[in-house]
């Protein structure tokens, strides 16, 4: 097992690409087992002409500056030194994301991994918070002597490394909820509320008129029974032909907050549409699916069908 850190220089201009300065890896048998190798080098900046704060602030910033090795070279020693290796560990996801990165810039390969733990996430889970803990808090958590300065790369894996024998096989194989999810579960209200009966909907004569019709777009809150209205609808991009569509829209209520209203519509036979509209209780599957809408779905915005009605005109009477 390969334990990874780096240090960058952050984007801040035109060229999208979070600089490596320095690659620092431990080489061990299994997670807290004894360091059996270590590999360190030192990259001579040359995408980004300044250095965001975090950069300025490397204990060995100098020592990238001055060092004549660029990043094609020394992603090749680094190749050379993993040889087979295939499991990597991290203290965070990035460092392999800008790693690829960097590569796909220079025209390199990008490193191919069969696994690859954060060993950060697997540590929060332990602790039961949601924030990402910083290597040294963790460190001074878990009464690790500060014997080498933090921010330096191959300091840092050998910090990550110690550290991941305290994680247990549990916390180093839970997966987080995405990013998307935890945002859906967080907007809606979190007070119980049964789920109201569905409301038949339908038949349209298509499918577009079953999302703008008027009874498709009129929830009412579950849990004081107020009239509440959608404006849009987000829709599956590809739906599959002959299997009911669900469509999905956040409403609020006044006084109860934000809930999710499901349109369910089928397709019949004859080709018209029909279903139900319910607000259901969004539980952890259905913030995944609703996730999975936002994320590859179209977004249909509503039309009312009432029509205008045209003013008369008067004509001026002569006196």
């Amino acid at each position: 097992m390969i334990v990874l850190d780096l240090e960058w220089n952050r984007s801040y201009d035109k060229t999208p690409l979070n600089e490596i300065l320095q690659i620092g890896a431990v080489r061990v048998g299994r997670l807290g087992g004894p360091v059996l190798d270590s590999f360190n080098v030192y990259i001579r900046p040359t995408v980004h002409k300044r250095f965001d704060p975090g950069a300025k602030a490397l204990p060995e910033l100098n020592v990238s500056r001055t060092s004549q090795l660029r990043f094609p070279a020394a992603m090749k020693r680094f190749s050379e030194w993993c040889g087979p290796e295939r499991t990597f560990a991290l203290w965070g996801g990035d460092d392999f994301e800008v790693l690829g990165e960097n590569c796909k810039y220079w025209g390199l390969p990008v490193p191919e991994a069969e696994k690859v733990y954060d060993l950060q996430t697997a540590f929060s889970h332990m602790l039961g918070t949601d924030q990402q803990i910083a290597l040294w808090r963790a460190a001074d958590y878990c009464r690790i002597p500060d014997t080498f300065t933090f921010h330096n790369a191959l300091n840092d894996a050998l910090y990550t490394s110690i550290l991941g024998g305290w994680i247990t096989p549990e916390a180093l194989a839970w997966k987080p909820v995405p990013k998307e999810e935890r945002l859906a579960l967080k907007r809606f209200s979190r007070r119980p509320f049964p789920c109201p009966p569905r409301q038949e909907v339908g038949p349209f004569p298509d499918f577009s008129d079953g999302l703008n019709a008027k009874t498709s777009r009129k929830p009412v809150c579950p849990l004081c029974g107020a009239a509440c209205s959608v404006a849009q609808w987000n829709i599956p991009a590809f739906p599959e032909p002959g299997v009911p569509q669900r469509c999905y829209s956040p409403f609020s209520c006044p006084e109860h907050g934000c809930f999710l209203c499901q349109l369910t519509l089928t397709p019949d036979p004859d080709g018209a549409w029909s279903g139900y509209q319910t607000v259901p209780v969004v539980t952890p599957e259905l913030a995944k699916e609703y996730a999975a809408v936002l994320r590859g779905g179209k977004v249909h915005a509503c039309k009312s069908r009432r029509r205008r009605r045209r003013r008369r005109r008067t004509s001026a009477v002569a006196k």
